[in-house]
């Protein structure tokens, strides 16, 4: 009896929990169903982009360069020095809709990018990588929980070698002169162990007018918009000459021949060549400048003298001594014909012309009267402003850096004797005192050593590119010594028209 009585009880409970379980279930699907079923669509699970702050650009004593502020309710980017830095730091823009398709589904419409200089060149590290996170949320717009589903990489400042006081001095100086000539130039200005301080091209741009909602600068320059920028294809402010543009460089590639001639022992620091004021090959003349100038010879000239007074006849005479193949083979060495290696995009390599090249692109042999020219920095060469600098940095140290605005550079001993160096340095120094080229920087004789360059490019209808290269010695090493590079696009004389900007900057270079 017993044991039937616990089977009944024990089936009763069983009936019972069930009977609730039913009950429950039937409650919940019929009954509060739609309740649940509302409560569940309301809680929504969604994607959420975690955006990069763009990094920060400094020069190299910590002052911004580039930052992001509140605008008009939102963040954008801004420039301070607006113009003055444009052509070196470029600027950021909106991605295009062909690179938005095969980004990652974090991107979006706002998403910015480099578009060139410093902005394009360390886009990577100043943009970093959006991250991605899943958030739940309530129907009424509450957020319950959230979780990181990829952290991306978070963005990096940028501490440059620049110095932005010493590109504005630069960069005014060079406007200045440009309001004389009406034309277009550019400035490097590096310490010998490549890290660039200032890179000016002119005339420039506000690169705040290419930001979507963008504040100008105090610095906006003439141009009002994107599209007086853009339409201007005569200055063409967008173009950065000092990388991107490729000149005659005229007499200051003369210091090449100048090492090349001593290093292979064609002459020493006593050779002297006579100074006829002119040399004829047939039917050609190959000219003197100061005897067409003024009708003047200046007797015998060695390679002080040569450099110091830029002396045509002496260059003519060792390019004949050295011949084609090795003023060919010496530009190679300190860089001319090759990209510098400069950390921002659109550099342009020159050129290097030979024998070979010659009779490839344009069907015609080499005479003397090529490496005349050669000789002379003339003829079919060509090199950007940041090439002459390095070539000019590389001579007086014997050390060949790549240029570098961000970080440390990389550098090659160049095998030149020491005593041949310091010939060239003489040379330099002559041509910034009395009696030399360079009269604009007679007030700075024995401070500074420099090379002056008046290039012609074309007939008479226009004037000659300007050019000077001017080595300030500062500081107890050698790698600390300054070398400023100037071009004046049809400026005239390199003596008195990039000389004059020249001698603007150097007071600010010594101090």
């Amino acid at each position: 009896m017993n044991k039937q009585k616990s089977v009944f009880w024990l089936h009763f409970i069983v009936v019972v929990f069930l009977a609730i379980g039913v009950s429950r279930l039937t409650f919940v699907n019929l009954v509060m169903g739609e309740y649940y079923s509302k409560q569940a669509r309301g809680n929504t699970i969604r994607s959420e982009k975690i955006k990069q702050v763009r990094g920060v650009i400094y020069d190299r004593n910590g002052k911004q360069l580039a930052v992001n502020i509140e605008h008009d309710g939102k963040d954008i980017r801004f420039y301070p020095f607006g113009e003055v830095t444009a052509s070196v730091l470029g600027y950021v823009g909106k991605i295009d809709e062909q690179t938005l398709k095969k980004c990652s589904p974090v991107c979006d419409g706002e998403t910015e990018i480099g578009r060139m200089g410093l902005e394009k060149q360390y886009d990577e590290k100043l943009g970093g990588i959006s991250g991605e996170m899943l958030v739940e949320e309530r129907a009424s717009g509450e957020t319950r929980s959230w979780a990181v589903k990829s952290e991306g990489k978070v963005s990096e400042n940028i501490k440059s070698n620049l110095d932005v006081d010493l590109q504005k001095i630069a960069f005014i100086a060079l406007k200045e002169k440009l309001k004389e000539t009406g034309r277009s130039g550019a400035i490097i200005v590096s310490r010998v162990n490549g890290e660039v301080l200032a890179m000016v091209s002119a005339p420039s741009f506000d690169n705040n007018l290419f930001i979507d909602g963008g504040k100008r600068s105090d610095f906006g320059g003439d141009y009002k918009n994107v599209t007086d920028i853009i339409a201007d294809t005569e200055k063409k402010p967008l173009f950065n000459r000092a990388i991107s543009g490729d000149f005659a460089p005229g007499s200051v590639y003369k210091i090449i021949p100048s090492i090349a001639a001593l290093e292979e022992g064609k002459i020493t620091e006593k050779t002297t060549i006579l100074d006829t004021g002119e040399i004829k090959i047939g039917e050609y003349r190959f000219g003197n400048w100061y005897l067409d100038k003024y009708g003047r010879t200046e007797g015998e000239v060695d390679v002080i003298k040569g450099l110091s007074r830029s002396n045509d006849i002496f260059y003519y005479r060792i390019g004949e001594m050295l011949g084609v193949d090795s003023l060919v083979k010496w530009s190679k060495v300190f860089g001319l014909g090759e990209k510098t290696g400069v950390d921002l995009p659109s550099e342009v390599r020159g050129l290097l012309p030979d024998p070979y090249w010659r009779e490839k692109i344009l069907g015609e042999r080499w005479f003397l009267g090529n490496t005349f020219h050669l000789s002379i920095g003339q003829g079919d060469l060509m090199a950007t402003p940041l090439q002459i600098n390095t070539m000019t940095a590389s001579v007086v140290s014997a050390k060949k850096c790549i240029p570098k605005i961000v970080g440390k550079s990389d550098c090659l001993a160049v095998n030149i004797k020491d005593e041949n160096r310091k010939i060239i340095i003489k040379g330099m120094e002559k041509a910034c005192s009395p009696d030399g080229t360079a009269f604009p920087l007679f007030k700075y004789a024995g401070k500074v050593y420099c090379k002056t360059g008046t290039a012609q490019k074309g007939g008479e209808e226009t004037l000659p590119n300007s050019w000077i290269s001017v080595v300030v010695p500062k500081g107890s090493s050698v790698d600390d010594w300054i070398v400023m590079t100037i071009l004046v696009e049809e400026g005239g004389e390199g003596s008195a028209v990039a000389g004059a900007v020249a001698a603007e900057i150097v007071g600010e270079l010594l101090r």
